[in-house]
């Protein structure tokens, strides 16, 4: 509203596509992190889908470019009640309103505007979905603190319960390299 009202850019990843490339930017980040090797798996939380759109595209662009030789499996995260992507990667591919319920408030959407390319990314890297419970989500914000001194927010550590859950699925093996990407730090929301 405010953007309309001031004449002001909208940034907003739910309405401005643009947010994608800067997003892209993560997997360069990674990739260069790995000595220009690329994880198995990538766990990323998904609220309206920007973010791992944005880091498929990168890697992508990196593969065009040949400065990785292969592309990893994308698997998006989210709250139960905030799912949209993964009913819509787990049927028909349409994205459908969800209730958007959940304490992660980064990734509290009930109809990603972005979601569709999410969708795409999950299909086009041969990932998966896996959807979380809220007390998975503070647990995996108590084990990351403990075990890797990182505060995450609720959102920012949904791919860590992801993980957990996909490890338990058998969606994953222990062989693989997996980054679980933290997106927020936890001073967001002290609350939880």
């Amino acid at each position: 509203e405010a953007s309309r009202e001031f004449g002001w850019y909208n940034r907003n990843t739910g309405h401005n596509p643009f947010t994608r490339d800067g997003k892209k930017t993560a997997s360069f980040e990674i990739a260069e992190g790995l000595g220009w090797d690329v994880p198995d798996v990538v766990f990323v939380s998904v609220g309206d889908g920007n973010i791992i759109s944005g880091l498929w595209k990168g890697f992508k662009d990196l593969h065009s470019l040949g400065l990785i030789d292969r592309l990893p499996r994308m698997a998006s995260v989210q709250a139960e009640k905030s799912d949209a992507v993964k009913r819509a990667f787990e049927s028909d591919g349409v994205i459908r309103p969800v209730s958007g319920e959940t304490i992660a408030d980064s990734i509290s959407v009930s109809l990603p505007r972005d979601g569709i390319a999410a969708v795409q990314a999950l299909k086009e890297s041969k990932g998966f979905a896996v959807s979380v419970t809220d007390e998975e989500i503070l647990e995996a914000m108590r084990v990351t603190a403990r075990r890797e001194s990182v505060f995450a927010e609720p959102a920012g550590a949904a791919p860590v319960a992801g993980l957990k859950k996909a490890a338990k699925a058998g969606l994953v093996k222990a062989s693989d390299t997996i980054v679980a990407l933290v997106t927020g730090n936890g001073l967001k929301d002290t609350a939880s």
